[in-house]
């Protein structure tokens, strides 16, 4: 227990609340001294005082955490603070606290509040929230391969949890692995039909492994939940673009399905778009990609034309040397050699 005190007040007090004394869980009482025992039973027991019941400082860890909604950090880690100096075992506590650091970019003290959670006996659900804390650690790293492994922990700590498997299946995204992501993305939207999100990142996995029709599907779910989700119809024009085939659509009316929701994406956001935005690229993109097809479509209508007027021109070349050779037109050529054909003699008539 001292070496948990010890533990909690270093990061206490390298977070700049140095000073602060943490509570020790009260120690149990000296006994009282023993009442003599009754005549006649002289061996009998000694009743021990237990110690008091561990304090649950509910109100203080609520506190913390409404100041950690409102983004007030600094003031969600005090609050934890005064929940811990009144029972520095309470894990509840302890993950507002990280939960704080960590919007306060002390990665550090996050890490050193989890070791002392789960030396604390964390719950399930308390493991599955820091477990993804440390995964979008990884994230900002760009280390992807660890960032999946810790959200399959937190997905192993709580599976039914619909966000928990939607962030990993975004790691899978981002990793172009589309067929790990898919299963992943698939259970998120099972768990939680109305995740918008979960839909959207689902229509991207099945857009990857080239499932065109099963993405339109979800990208029109995610349009259905949330009618104003501008990344839907963004990602509606992206499939529409670079699909290889789409039913009843040949190129430009793929095309231009794709320009018309790239252009319902720029009037969503009210013509003002991010910097960097491709939107214009992609627009610019399915324009030329009509006029290619055009042009293709014209060269194979001038190539079918030159055929036919070849072949008719063979056909007329044909007629005039048979015509010249006094052979009838439409006869058939003589053999070859030169040799006339002859006739075959007439069947001998039947007999009697």
């Amino acid at each position: 227990m001292r070496d948990l005190a010890l533990l909690l007040a270093a990061v206490m007090a390298i977070a700049g609340t140095a000073g602060v004394a943490f509570a020790q869980t009260p120690a149990a009482p000296a006994a009282a001294p023993a009442a003599a025992p009754p005549a006649g039973d002289a061996t009998g027991p000694r009743r021990r005082r237990q110690p008091p019941p561990a304090v649950i400082p509910l109100a203080e860890t609520q506190a913390a955490e409404q100041l950690l909604q409102s983004g007030n950090y600094t003031g969600a880690v005090a609050q934890s603070k005064a929940a811990l100096n009144k029972n520095e075992r309470y894990t509840p506590a302890m993950l507002v606290m990280a939960k704080a650091y960590y919007k306060l970019h002390k990665y550090e003290w996050t890490k050193k509040l989890w070791e002392m959670m789960q030396a604390n006996g964390a719950s399930d659900a308390e493991k599955s929230e820091i477990y993804q804390l440390l995964a979008f650690l990884e994230v900002d790293q760009k280390n992807i391969p660890g960032a999946i492994v810790l959200f399959k922990k937190a997905g192993e700590a709580r599976p039914d949890n619909a966000v928990i498997w939607n962030n990993l299946g975004a790691q899978y995204l981002t990793a172009k692995n589309y067929r790990e992501a898919t299963p992943v993305l698939e259970k998120a939207a099972q768990l939680q039909p109305g995740f918008a999100k979960a839909h959207l990142n689902l229509g991207d996995a099945y857009r990857g492994l080239s499932e065109y029709e099963k993405a339109q599907a979800e990208y029109q779910r995610a349009l259905q939940l949330f009618p104003n989700y501008a990344d839907a119809v963004f990602n509606l024009g992206i499939l529409y673009l670079d699909a290889d085939k789409m039913p009843n659509l040949d190129v430009p009316a793929r095309m231009n399905t794709a320009i018309q929701y790239f252009q319902r994406y720029k009037q969503m956001l009210g013509g003002v778009l991010p910097a960097g935005d491709p939107v214009d690229t992609y627009l610019a993109e399915a324009q030329e990609g009509i006029k290619k097809e055009e042009k293709r479509i014209e060269r194979q209508r001038k190539n079918e034309e030159r055929e036919r007027q070849r072949a008719a021109k063979k056909a007329a070349d044909d007629a005039k040397k048979a015509g010249a050779a006094g052979v009838p037109a439409g006869a058939p050529p003589p053999p070859a050699g030169g040799q006339p054909m002859m006739a075959a003699p007439p069947a001998p008539p039947p007999r009697n």
